[in-house]
């Protein structure tokens, strides 16, 4: 059991009142010594008892803070890398976003350009002098062979000229783009003749464009196709009359499509 001081003091009034009644003063003397011994160590165990509750609720207070501390580093850390994914995917949705509208914009220019070309083209399809269409991916002008040439020749008719001299007008509003000039024959006749055949009018036909229409030549190139592109049937003499032609392919520049370097 525990002393307190009041109860320590209540002992020694009694031990003094055991004296007074006759007690011999060696006995009073070794009752005192005794319990001030059994007082001191009963204090004693009751400091200790504190203290160690004290540092027990130190120490679970430590770990508690500790672990709150943990937590929110990982809960910090977690943040951050949410943010920078975050981060990361709007930066690049937002790039995907301006390469998509400057994608639509050059596509959009090439879209009016061609449909400038259409435009001025009208007249002159509506006159029956030219076709204008839209084959494998272009932009094609089509003009019959047989006002252009006499048959198996790739010399310039003169009713050519009016023809390709008002289309070399509207070449040269479409500057900055580039037309392939493209010749094409019907079945007849040898395979190397007609090759060579479809090359000499394109080339001729460029060529007048360039010294008679005044077309800026870096605009214009020349190929030939023979009797490997056929729109009709060239069983027929209507089929390779039709086969029989120059076209004008306005090419896309893939350089501005996709910004190639």
């Amino acid at each position: 059991m525990l002393l307190r001081p009041c109860s320590l003091a209540a002992l020694a009034l009694v031990a003094l009142s055991a004296v007074g009644c006759g007690i011999p003063k060696e006995q009073y003397d070794r009752d005192m010594a005794a319990l001030r011994q059994k007082s001191g160590v009963d204090l004693e165990a009751q400091r200790q008892a504190a203290e160690g509750a004290r540092l027990q609720a130190e120490a679970a207070e430590k770990d508690r803070l500790a672990r709150a501390a943990e937590e929110l580093d990982r809960n910090k850390r977690a943040l951050e890398q949410c943010t920078s994914k975050g981060g990361d995917a709007t930066k690049n949705l937002a790039t995907c976003q301006i390469e998509r509208d400057e994608a639509k914009s050059k596509l959009d220019r090439v879209t009016a350009d061609v449909n400038k070309v259409r435009d001025m083209l009208k007249s002159m399809q509506d006159a029956g002098k030219l076709q204008v269409k839209v084959e494998r991916g272009f932009l094609v002008i089509a003009l019959q062979g047989d006002i252009l040439f006499d048959s198996g020749k790739s010399k310039l008719k003169e009713e050519a000229k009016p023809v390709l001299i008002e289309l070399a007008e509207v070449l040269k509003i479409a500057s900055g783009r580039l037309f392939q000039v493209a010749g094409h024959t019907d079945n007849t006749g040898l395979e190397d003749k007609n090759w060579e055949l479809s090359i000499e009018r394109a080339v001729n036909v460029v060529q007048f464009l360039i010294k008679q229409g005044g077309v800026d030549g870096k605009g214009l190139s020349a190929g030939g196709y023979a009797f490997y592109q056929p729109i009709a049937d060239n069983a027929t003499e209507e089929g390779r009359q039709v086969n029989r032609r120059v076209e004008f392919l306005l090419v896309p520049n893939l350089g501005e499509l996709l910004n190639l370097k």
